[in-house]
Parts: C-alpha cells; sequence; structure tokens
C-alpha cells in the first residue's frame, strides 16, 4: 500500500502589493531572538516555483475595486497588475518581495530562504508578537515557534553502477541484519552506483572514520561527499543547539551509525552496508544533545531536493516542545504543530518532486499509528508524512521488535532493528566515530537498511542523465521495494510489518513473486 501522497494542482499565482499595510511591531521585544517557520498559502505555479498566495489577490477586479483600492492611480489598473509584460513573468519575484516585506515589518529577519521550493521562510525575531502578527496576513497560513527535535533513539541509547564488493571485513560476521535481507548475495550483483547519492539526515557522519574509505587507510578514496555535506542547523548564539556545525564531524554518535548501515565500504576492515559502493551526503540536523530543530528538517529536506539527492534516510521525529523534553506526535489542532506538519509535508513534497525517495523511522513507543491515543489528527513526523517510506523494526527471529511502532496504512515495510544495545547478536552492529564499532538497536537502524536497499535499485534501475544525475522516480523506488519484500505475519499486508521484510536480492534481481516466510514469529499486536 502507498502512504496518501498529495500533489498540489498547477496554478499561476500573481501576489500584488496594493492595499497592504504593515502591522507595527509595537515595542513587544523580549530581548531573546526566537527562530519560526512561516508556512505561506499558495500554491505551485506552472514553471515549478511555489507562488506565495494563489488565493489571496489573482483577481484584477480585486485589486482595482474602488472600495478596496480607492482609485486607478493607486492600483494602477489591470495591466499593472496582471498584464503579461509585468506580472505574470516575474511571479516568484513579486512574491518573494512581498513575503519578506511581511517578515521585516513584523520584526523579522529571513535566516533561511526556502519560499520558491516550498512556500516557507526560516525567520528569527525577537519580537514577542511575531508569530500573532503574521498570522494576521491572509497570504501566511502557519506560523510556528520552533524548540526542537528528538531524533528516534537506539534501544539504551543516550539521547541524543554497481560490482560485488572487495573483501569481507572483519566483523562482518555479526552484521545478521544484513544476513536477514541477503545483503551479501545481493552485492555480487548490485553493490551501489557511487552516482548514486544518499543524504544522510541526522548528526552529521565521522567522515574521517576508515570503513568509509575504499581500502581502509587514511587518505583512501571516501564515499563521505563533505563538499556537498550541509549543516542545516545553524546554531542561534544563545539557543539550546550545542556542536559542531561541520556536516562531516558527528555531534554524537547517531548518524555514524546509520551511515555504516547504508554504505560502509567493503575493505576489509571493519563493517559493510547494505549498498558499500554510493555516495554518502552528511545533512545535520541533530545537535550534540540528539535533538535537532523544524527548522532544521524542513531546510534540510529541502537541501536534499535542490541537490537532487536520489535517497534520504530520516531516523528521528520532530518535537516542539521545551529544550530537551520530546513529545512524539504532532497534531494539527495546535498552531505551532500544525506548521511543522505543513512545512514539512511541502519539504517532502518538493524533494520527491527532485527525485528524492524518502525513508524515516516509525519511533519506539510501540504505538499503532493507525489510532494513536493522541487522536486521529495527530501523527509521527516525518514518518507518517505523505510520500515517506515507514520502516517497522525487526529482531534477529525476524520478529517485530517489542519497541517498535506499527499501524495499518503507516508501515511500509520492516527491516532489521535489533532488540539491544552494546550486544551484536542482538543489536545492530555498525559504525562509531573515532574508527570504533558498535551495536544499537532501534527502528532509527531499521530505517537505513531499508533506505540502503532503496539505494540498491535506484543503482541497479536508475538512469544516468547528461547532467550526471541518477533518475528512477520515488514511486517506482517505493514500489520495487515493497513489491519485492518477503510476506510474514498475516498473509498481505498487515499493519506490523507493511508489505513485508525488505530483501535486497529480490530487489536487485526484480523478483517481484510472492513468496510467504511462515518460520517468522506472529505479531503480539495482532490479538490486541
Amino acid at each position: 500500500m502507498f502512504k496518501r501522497h498529495r500533489l498540489a494542482g498547477a496554478l499561476l499565482a500573481l501576489v500584488l502589493l496594493v492595499g497592504v499595510t504593515p502591522i507595527g511591531t509595537g515595542s513587544a521585544s523580549t530581548g531573546d531572538t526566537k527562530r519560526y517557520l512561516v508556512v505561506f498559502s499558495g500554491e505551485y505555479a506552472v514553471d515549478g516555483t511555489y507562488a506565495v498566495g494563489s488565493t489571496y489577490a489573482v483577481l484584477c477586479t480585486y485589486a482595482v475595486q474602488g472600495s478596496y483600492a480607492v482609485a486607478g492611480s493607486y492600483a494602477v489598473g489591470c495591466d499593472y497588475a496582471v498584464g503579461e509584460d509585468y506580472a505574470v513573468s516575474k511571479t516568484y519575484a513579486v512574491a518573494h518581495e512581498y513575503a519578506v516585506s511581511l517578515v521585516q515589518s513584523a520584526g523579522g529577519t529571513v535566516v533561511s530562504d526556502l519560499l520558491g521550493q516550498i512556500g516557507v521562510l526560516v525567520v528569527e525575531s525577537p519580537n514577542g508578537l511575531f508569530a500573532d502578527l503574521m498570522r494576521s496576513y491572509a497570504v501566511v497560513d502557519e506560523v510556528g515557534s520552533d524548540f526542537g527535535v528528538k531524533s528516534v533513539p537506539g534501544r539504551g541509547d543516550a539521547p541524543g553502477g554497481g560490482g560485488p564488493e572487495a573483501s569481507e571485513d572483519a566483523t562482518e560476521s555479526l552484521q545478521w541484519g544484513m544476513a536477514q535481507i541477503q545483503a551479501p548475495q545481493a552485492h555480487a550483483i548490485q553493490a551501489g552506483w557511487r552516482a548514486v547519492d544518499v543524504g544522510i539526515l541526522d548528526t552529521g557522519i565521522d567522515g574521517l572514520h576508515l570503513d568509509f574509505d575504499d581500502d581502509g587507510i587514511p587518505g583512501g578514496t571516501t564515499n563521505v561527499d563533505c563538499y556537498r555535506g550541509r549543516n542545516s542547523i545553524r546554531f542561534m548564539p544563545n539557543g539550546p543547539g550545542v556542536g559542531t556545525l561541520d556536516p562531516c564531524i558527528d555531534n554524537a554518535f547517531h548518524g555514524t551509525h546509520v551511515a555504516g548501515i547504508v554504505a560502509a565500504q567493503a575493505n576489509g576492515l571493519g563493517v559493510v552496508g547494505v549498498a558499500p559502493n554510493v555516495t554518502l551526503v552528511p545533512i545535520k540536523v541533530c545537535d550534540a544533545s540528539g535533538y535537532c530543530y523544524a527548522h532544521a528538517v524542513v531546510d534540510g529536506i529541502t537541501y536534499a531536493g535542490d541537490q537532487r539527492l536520489d535517497v534520504i534516510n530520516m531516523s528521528f521525529f520532530v518535537d516542539n516542545d521545551e529544550f530537551q523534553s520530546s513529545t512524539e506526535f504532532k497534531c494539527l489542532d495546535d498552531p505551532t504543530q500544525s506548521a511543522f506538519r505543513k512545512s514539512v509535508e511541502r519539504a517532502i513534497q518538493y524533494a520527491r518532486k527532485q527525485g528524492v525517495a524518502p525513508v524515516a523511522a516509525l519511533g519506539n513507543s510501540d504505538t499503532d499509528l493507525a489510532n494513536p491515543p493522541s487522536g486521529n489528527r495527530c501523527e509521527v513526523v516525518p514518518a507518517q508524512t505523505p510520500g515517506v517510506i515507514g520502516t517497522t523494526a525487526l529482531g534477529n527471529a525476524k520478529e517485530k521488535a517489542s519497541y517498535s511502532n506499527y499501524g495499518k496504512g503507516e508501515a511500509d515495510v520492516a527491516a532489521p532493528g535489533g532488540t539491544s544495545t552494546g550486544d551484536p547478536t542482538t543489536g545492530i552492529w555498525s559504525t562509531l566515530p573515532g574508527n570504533t564499532h558498535g551495536a544499537i538497536s532501534g527502528t532509527s537502524m531499521a530505517s537505513p537498511h531499508a533506505a540502503g536497499v532503496a539505494a540498491l535499485i535506484v543503482s541497479q534501475y536508475g538512469k544516468l542523465g547528461s547532467n550526471g544525475d541518477v533518475s528512477l522516480s520515488p514511486d517506482s523506488v517505493q514500489s520495487r521495494l515493497q513489491a519485492s519484500s518477503i510476506d510474514q505475519g498475516l498473509k498481505g499486508y498487515d499493519e506490523c510489518f507493511g508489505h513485508g521484510r525488505i530483501n535486497a536480492l529480490r530487489a536487485v534481481t526484480g523478483n517481484t513473486s510472492k513468496v510467504y516466510d511462515a518460520s517468522a514469529p506472529f505479531c503480539a499486536e495482532y490479538d490486541e
């Protein structure tokens, strides 16, 4: 089952700077600068850019009516408002000027401009009334004061072209998860293509880890693209974010562990990833405390779209509570949570339009996401965002991990996630910063297994364009990933395992025959 995915209709939106009286900022400065996500109304224009305010001022009669615009000398007339020579060819420029002017009039400063891609501005303002002032404008859909994002921790975590592989790595035998999805057998056919890019949205990647070098020796060829890495956090001078801005220095350990699962190279040193020959792009959205920020997540996803990455892995859920406290669900009834959800939805939609296949961890609270305790207007973001491949976690006996979230219509595939931390026989063994390795468990570990198989699918079936970009639609990636999975639990799609347990060998050989694994344990949640 595909997740619901909404595509905005192609509309040519014209924003008219007529009759707008900026609301004064008053004297509500708190002295403390906050960060906001400002979500503007609008749809995608015919040229693919996001046109702000498509329903606000598109009619000539609205702009030049005497009761509104006073006189023709003020509004100039239809030729000025909708004339081909002025507005139609400059739709985005007019919308952009208008949106920024509203932010500035409310006492804000734009720090990340995502207006053209998704109709969102990341703004800093010391004005305590900023959110209320912005919500008063007809072209503003929602405003969210940005608190934080909690990375999905492993169980016991601190918060916080192809070709076969080169050789067997020293501790490859500890990687039961790779064996469970038949990754070693797949590597004999397809081990990944360097032109295929996988974005790791996380705490960063230790770009000097020798397991990402082709020969395991300093100075070798690394598959971590630090040059195209992204710091999406942009720590505020007095903000809560802690860590380093360099995307090739891990703020903690989480991102390096995830990256190793996806694409540690086969160099005889430590471990081998699901797709060892692909390129990793570190996109830092999480700080050293294990928290990220909504603006960083939106910026990171949008950047992945700008770079036309092929796959992104997101092993976190967006949080909007106070510093270092976390709430798993985002509810539409709360204005800030609604702003976060809409921003992420737009970023995912934009990234998919650019060819990005998004994969995410469903979370570790053993919750039925189809019937959450907080109500059906609440979701885990980004895992439940339309267009994202949501992944549940399996233990080494192919059972649903006791902590893993699940849910009909929300679980897309199941992948190895482990059931313990520290023990490689039950946890997921992978890279850690400083040329070390360790075992961690969680849906955070299941998701990169699925992202790795997605990268193998792009490597095997994608087409290389003249611009050097490999192309395979996100829908095709998801369809192949699901169709090649091995059914377990209840026959057919079910809420615990989705379409089944991912299988790298079947994926790269195009085997979509129906296979049912009767030896896999049933899901305890079926009896509830």
